[in-house]
């Protein structure tokens, strides 16, 4: 016999929601956050930023060195009612103009082809330490 579809729908609810909260976990060891509550609350309306964001460690390690520091900051246009996006914030105490073409080439070899997947919702953005 086999289990009524509402108990499957609850247990493959309850299995992804748990890989979410496994990747969100994995997300907060990588990435610092500014305003964690609201960082997290972002993820999970958009949770396939959560998925972009492991992918993107590699390819900003590769352009900025081994363990560099990003902190995530949600950031809300204030002429626009709605309007929230998330910034990966790559800290940085390069020149400047080596850090911009660096960022480029991160835009160039990786991000470009990922836009469509942020909906508008995600860019990557230099801090100067």
């Amino acid at each position: 016999m086999s289990r009524p579809e509402s108990v499957q729908h609850r247990e493959i609810t309850s299995s992804l929601l748990v890989e979410q909260e496994e990747k969100l976990s994995q997300i907060k060891r990588s990435y610092g956050f500014r305003e964690k509550a609201e960082t997290a609350r972002f993820l999970q309306i958009h949770p396939a930023l959560i998925d972009l964001l492991l992918e993107a460690s590699p390819y900003v390690e590769r352009y900025f060195g081994p363990n560099p520091q990003v902190v995530l900051e949600v950031v809300r246009d204030p002429e626009v009612t709605g309007s929230e996006e998330l910034f990966a914030n790559i800290c940085t105490s390069l020149p400047v103009e080596e850090a911009l073409e660096r960022l480029d080439q991160l835009d160039e070899k990786w991000f470009l082809a990922q836009l469509e997947r942020t909906a508008g919702r995600f860019n990557f953005n230099l801090e100067f330490v």
